[in-house]
């Protein structure tokens, strides 16, 4: 099954609270219901493993896509177009394509 991995990190005027907030109220529900997705999860990255640094992102999303043909006409669609720009406005990220192999 194809996955979606998303990396985030929020501007400098976003604070966590109000991104998560709209996550929650917003975001979340809306992806969950598209039916080209076959799950949504977004976590907070707390540290690096065996490391005092600071992480390169502060947030990570996955999403496990059931259909990408049915992704591309949600991703075209109304809302979803408005919530990518809400997105944008909130954080820079980065997407990654995959497939499991093993």
């Amino acid at each position: 099954m194809p996955m979606i991995t998303v990396l985030v990190n929020l501007k400098e005027s976003v604070s966590p609270e109000e991104y998560e907030r709209w996550v929650v109220e917003s975001y979340a529900p809306a992806v969950r219901r598209l039916p080209s997705v076959a799950d949504w999860q977004n976590h907070s990255v707390s540290g690096l493993l065996g490391s005092d640094a600071a992480p390169p992102y502060r947030y990570v999303v996955t999403v496990e896509i059931a259909d990408l043909e049915q992704l591309g006409r949600d991703m075209a669609g109304e809302e979803s177009q408005s919530l990518s720009s809400e997105l944008h406005g909130f954080a820079e990220v980065t997407q990654l394509m995959s497939e499991r192999f093993v």
